[in-house]
């Protein structure tokens, strides 16, 4: 199942590139391009092993650290593998 930014790279790809798109398609290799997921995933990692967490039993305190780092972890996949996308949302 595609994430939510497979999705928004899919819709980019059909209507920026749509050759290779379709060559996706035809190969039978789409879902295996636009499982962004992983790359999420491994983001949030690096992220976890770079930001420590807080030393403290506050739930307050351990969701603003969970929300920081799941927030960053999506801007950094929307900045560096949609950037167009983001451009046609502010229009």
């Amino acid at each position: 199942m595609l994430s939510k930014y497979g999705i928004l790279y899919s819709k980019y790809l059909e209507e920026y590139k749509p050759i290779s798109y379709q060559e996706l398609i035809m190969n039978g290799t789409i879902n295996n391009f636009l499982e962004l997921n992983n790359i999420r995933n491994s983001i949030i990692d690096e992220l976890k092993n770079k930001c420590k967490k807080p030393n403290t039993d506050s739930f307050i305190e351990l969701a603003k650290y969970n929300n920081f780092i799941y927030n960053k972890a999506d801007e950094l996949v929307i900045w560096t593998i949609c950037p167009k996308i983001i451009k046609i949302y502010r229009e």
